[in-house]
Formats: C-alpha cells, sequence, structure tokens
C-alpha cells in the first residue's frame, strides 16, 4: 500500500500537515482513496492547477459543494456565469468599499463582546468572541439584519458538513440537507423585499449590479452561492483569527512584539497566521482532459485538491514553513487562493481578522492560555483551533 492509499479522514482532520509534508517529498500529486480526490500538494503545482482554468475547470461532478447547496455556485463555475456571479458580489467588498464600512461595523459588533468577556474575567474566545465577530459582520454586511449569532453559527456548522463531504458520508450529507433547505427558507424573505427595494447590502448588489433596467438576478441563481458565502465568509475570519491569536498566545515574544506596535505587526500577525493554519484548505477543480502534472498523469475527469493550506507550507517557498513567525518576508501566502477564484471576500476576511484581533489586544493585552486547556486544532478543508481557552490579567479600559 502506498503512503496515499493510507491516509484516513481521521488523520487529516487531526492533523493534514504533517502527511502533506510527506506528500510533497515523496508523491507531490497522489490519489487519495480516503476522499476520493487528487491532492496536489506543491506551491507551484497547485499554483498551476487554479489558474489553469482549461485544463483544470472548476466544474465538479462530484462536487460536495453543488450537492449541498445546489448548482450554479460562485465555487463550482467558469466562464461567463462565474464572472456574472462576481459582478454581483464583488462591489461590496472590494477595498475602497470595505474601508469605509468595515471598521464601524467591527467594532459596534466585537465591543459588547470584550464587555462580556472583561467582566467574566475569562473566555472560550472561539464561542465567546471570533465566531460571534465574524459570523454576524458578515452576515450584517449581506444584509441580513434579523438572524442571531446563535442561529449564524449553527448554520455555519451545518452547511460545513455538507462543503467538506467528499467521502459522501450520509448522515453529514443529512445534517446539511436539512440546514441549506433552512438557510434557504429564512433568507427568501430578505431577498424578495430587496428584489422591490433596493440598498446597499451585498444581497441587493448580488440581485441589481450589472442588470439591465428593471431586472434583477433571479433568486434561484443566486442562492447557491449565497450559502457559499455564509459558510466561507463566516468561517475563513473567526477561524483564521482564531488560528491567528492561538499563534501569538504560544509565541509571548512575537505577541509582546505586537502589543507595542500593533499597527505594523497586526496585519503581519493575521498574513503569518493564515499561512500557518489555512482556514479553507483546499481549491476543487476537475480534469477536462488526460494531464502531467510533476511527472504524474491524472486522467480526465478526475477530481483534484489544490491544496492551498499545503503551497503556505511548501519548503522552497518558506524557510522553516511550520514555524509560527511574524517577521516572515517571504511573499505571499496561498490561503486566499489563486487565479480567477480567488476569494472575492478577501479584503473583507483580511480587514475583519486585523480589527478582530486588534481590538482584542487593546482591551485585553494580558490574555494568557489557560494550562491544561491548550487549543487543539482540527479540520483539513476548514481547520482551526476547536477552543482557545484564555484566563485574562488587568484590563485596560
Amino acid at each position: 500500500m502506498s503512503f496515499a492509499e493510507s491516509i484516513t479522514v481521521e488523520a487529516l482532520e487531526a492533523d493534514p500537515y504533517p502527511i502533506y509534508a510527506e506528500l510533497r517529498r515523496s508523491a507531490p500529486v497522489a490519489f487519495v482513496p480516503a476522499v476520493n480526490l487528487w491532492f496536489v500538494t506543491r506551491w507551484k503545482d497547485v499554483e498551476t492547477v487554479a489558474k489553469s482554468p482549461d485544463t483544470f475547470s472548476a466544474v465538479v461532478g462530484t462536487s460536495p459543494v453543488e450537492r449541498s447547496f445546489g448548482k450554479p455556485t460562485i465555487l463550482t463555475t467558469d466562464g461567463d456565469v462565474h464572472k456574472d456571479l462576481r459582478q454581483g458580489i464583488d462591489p461590496k467588498y472590494r477595498p475602497r468599499t470595505v474601508a469605509s464600512y468595515a471598521g464601524d461595523l467591527v467594532r459596534s459588533i466585537a465591543e459588547p463582546y470584550l464587555d462580556r468577556i472583561a467582566e467574566q474575567g475569562s473566555a472560550e474566545l472561539m464561542a465567546d468572541y471570533f465566531e460571534p465577530v465574524s459570523t454576524l459582520s458578515l452576515a450584517r454586511s449581506l444584509g441580513l439584519v434579523d438572524i442571531d449569532m446563535p442561529t449564524l453559527r449553527r448554520w455555519f456548522y451545518g452547511l460545513a458538513q455538507g462543503a467538506i463531504n467528499f467521502e459522501n458520508d450520509p448522515k453529514r450529507q443529512e445534517i446539511a440537507d436539512a440546514i441549506s433547505a433552512e438557510v434557504g427558507a429564512a433568507i427568501l424573505p430578505t431577498l424578495e423585499r430587496l428584489v422591490r427595494k433596493p440598498d446597499d447590502s451585498a444581497l441587493s448588489h448580488m440581485l441589481h449590479d450589472g442588470m439591465p433596467e428593471g431586472k434583477t438576478r433571479p433568486i434561484d441563481f443566486l442562492m447557491p452561492s449565497i450559502k457559499v458565502i455564509l459558510l466561507g465568509g463566516m468561517q475563513e475570519p473567526g477561524h483564521g483569527a482564531g488560528s491567528i491569536l492561538a499563534g501569538l498566545l504560544a509565541h509571548p515574544e512575537q505577541l509582546r512584539q505586537v502589543l507595542d506596535d500593533p499597527e505594523t505587526l497586526v496585519p503581519k500577525a493575521v498574513d503569518e497566521g493564515l499561512r500557518w493554519v489555512a482556514p479553507i484548505g483546499t481549491q476543487t477543480r476537475q480534469t477536462t482532459r488526460n494531464v502531467e502534472l510533476s511527472g504524474v498523469t491524472i486522467p480526465a475527469g478526475a477530481p483534484v485538491a489544490a491544496l492551498v493550506s499545503s503551497a503556505s507550507r511548501d519548503e522552497s517557498r518558506f524557510s522553516d514553513p511550520d514555524r509560527f513567525d511574524i517577521h516572515r518576508d517571504e511573499g505571499n501566502h496561498a490561503a486566499f487562493g489563486f487565479g480567477h477564484h480567488f476569494c472575492s471576500g478577501r479584503f473583507f476576511a483580511r480587514e475583519q481578522m486585523c480589527l478582530a484581533v486588534k481590538l482584542l489586544l487593546e482591551r485585553l493585552p494580558d490574555l494568557r492560555l489557560v494550562p491544561g486547556k491548550e487549543p487543539v486544532f482540527r479540520g483539513w478543508e476548514f481547520r482551526a483551533p476547536t477552543t482557545l481557552h484564555v484566563s485574562l490579567g488587568v484590563s485596560r479600559q
């Protein structure tokens, strides 16, 4: 049995990085039966896959995203359909637009949670801070103003069960299908209202931008992509921020430097945290023909995982890649993907993470990990600390 054939879903969930390192060394392009995917692990090959839509199509016949959310989705289309979806999604999440609203939005959401944590004297920061700030920031930017945080968090975990279900586990699929139907029913009234009365929300832009006068994109056309956005946009900033803080708390000397110069070093910590633990691990593609990559022939019609998480720890690009180091100057990470499917919400997500970490450290500079409750990371498609237990020192009011 080859190494790739011995890989299990549980081993990937527990810690994919040693597996990816061995694959980069000995089998950089390999079929992994446990998840029914060809794994591509080296930076140059991951970039090639993501930037070659004629050979590696985003339209994947076995896509768990389409199976769970419907189609078309912004993740699983190319060409004109993809351009049309991006035309509606991009306006709310361009850099200048994000800069005009993200600060006030994130601060207004974060401060009540920080007040509560300061009163308690301890916290589990994933559930008590990072996930609420992330889910609510995204929902409010979309225009979903009446859906509460517990519902949004439950939606995320339910939708995720479908999106990562490469092994086609029926239990995971049942959960995802139920949540997908619930999400559609819950946001339909908002979409119907926005058809009649547009505003500046992301959902309104998706319906109206680039359309002829009096026309909107059909709700059924947009709904699968809205579910993708809810999943990725809730997950990436909150879970990315959790990994970033876990890295800082495990390296107190780097945390002290960030506290002394947050304007310069919080953004560097965010980028290093995204490189160190990519919140979303893959860009999935399907070959349109037989194709050779790193000396291996992938057959036509095969599903391929371009592992951006592995690319971000490629030894050919990053020295000592498993080390968390905010002072790296070795080029960009791959966490937001490559090519025309480069994450549409990347500016909003990165700004959210910078703000969430900065506001937390300004208010609670003496955070410490709770001994005996050190963070445990889980996941390969979506990866983050399952919990982040901290105690507080003296707060700065």
